[in-house]
Protein backbone atom coordinates (compact mmCIF):
# COMPACT_ATOMS: atom_id res chain seq x y z
CA UNK A 1 0.00 0.00 0.00
CA UNK A 2 1.18 3.38 -1.17
CA UNK A 3 2.30 5.96 1.57
CA UNK A 4 -0.53 8.38 0.87
CA UNK A 5 -2.88 5.57 0.49
CA UNK A 6 -2.44 4.25 4.36
CA UNK A 7 -2.40 8.10 5.50
CA UNK A 8 -6.15 8.57 4.27
CA UNK A 9 -6.77 4.91 5.49
CA UNK A 10 -5.40 6.07 9.06
CA UNK A 11 -7.13 9.77 8.83
CA UNK A 12 -10.74 8.22 7.81
CA UNK A 13 -10.17 5.75 10.85
CA UNK A 14 -8.97 8.52 13.25
CA UNK A 15 -12.32 10.34 12.16
CA UNK A 16 -14.95 7.67 12.60
CA UNK A 17 -13.09 6.85 15.78
CA UNK A 18 -14.00 10.10 16.86
CA UNK A 19 -17.32 10.07 15.43
CA UNK A 20 -18.25 6.81 17.39
CA UNK A 21 -16.91 8.51 20.48
CA UNK A 22 -19.04 11.28 20.23
CA UNK A 23 -22.20 9.36 19.09
CA UNK A 24 -21.62 6.78 22.04
CA UNK A 25 -21.73 9.47 24.53
CA UNK A 26 -24.79 11.22 23.51
CA UNK A 27 -26.63 7.98 23.00
CA UNK A 28 -25.55 6.99 26.57
CA UNK A 29 -26.64 10.23 27.97
CA UNK A 30 -30.05 9.67 26.29
CA UNK A 31 -30.41 6.65 27.12
CA UNK A 32 -30.13 7.48 30.79
CA UNK A 33 -32.15 10.43 30.61
CA UNK A 34 -34.88 8.40 29.55
CA UNK A 35 -34.31 5.66 31.79
CA UNK A 36 -33.67 3.41 28.78
CA UNK A 37 -31.20 1.15 30.66
CA UNK A 38 -29.58 -0.75 27.68
CA UNK A 39 -29.42 2.11 25.12
CA UNK A 40 -27.35 3.86 27.63
CA UNK A 41 -25.03 0.43 27.76
CA UNK A 42 -24.87 0.41 24.70
CA UNK A 43 -23.78 3.92 23.84
CA UNK A 44 -21.13 3.31 26.56
CA UNK A 45 -19.99 0.58 24.46
CA UNK A 46 -20.13 2.60 21.73
CA UNK A 47 -18.07 4.84 23.42
CA UNK A 48 -15.53 2.83 24.55
CA UNK A 49 -14.70 1.46 21.28
CA UNK A 50 -14.37 4.49 19.68
CA UNK A 51 -11.97 5.52 21.93
CA UNK A 52 -9.65 2.28 21.74
CA UNK A 53 -9.70 3.35 18.02
CA UNK A 54 -8.27 6.76 18.25
CA UNK A 55 -5.92 5.23 20.90
CA UNK A 56 -4.48 2.45 18.03
CA UNK A 57 -3.89 5.44 15.56
CA UNK A 58 -2.66 7.89 18.10
CA UNK A 59 0.01 4.77 18.74
CA UNK A 60 0.41 3.97 15.37
CA UNK A 61 1.62 7.92 14.32
CA UNK A 62 3.65 8.02 16.87
CA UNK A 63 5.72 5.37 16.23
CA UNK A 64 5.95 6.83 12.55
CA UNK A 65 7.07 10.02 13.44
CA UNK A 66 9.27 8.55 15.51
CA UNK A 67 10.81 6.55 12.74
CA UNK A 68 10.90 9.65 10.74
CA UNK A 69 12.79 11.57 13.28
CA UNK A 70 15.70 9.24 13.83
CA UNK A 71 15.90 9.04 9.79
CA UNK A 72 16.49 12.48 9.85
CA UNK A 73 18.70 12.44 12.82
CA UNK A 74 21.16 9.76 10.72
CA UNK A 75 20.62 12.06 7.61
CA UNK A 76 21.84 15.22 9.23
CA UNK A 77 24.60 13.31 10.92
CA UNK A 78 26.03 11.57 7.79
CA UNK A 79 24.70 8.17 8.56
CA UNK A 80 22.56 7.19 5.86
CA UNK A 81 21.74 7.49 2.62
CA UNK A 82 18.12 8.62 2.67
CA UNK A 83 16.05 11.19 -0.09
CA UNK A 84 13.70 13.71 1.32
CA UNK A 85 10.63 13.81 -0.96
Amino acid sequence: MSETTTAVAETSAAAIGSKATLTGGATSAAGFFMGIDWMGWIGIGVAVLGLVINLYFSWQRNLREKEIHELKKRKYMGGCDVEQD
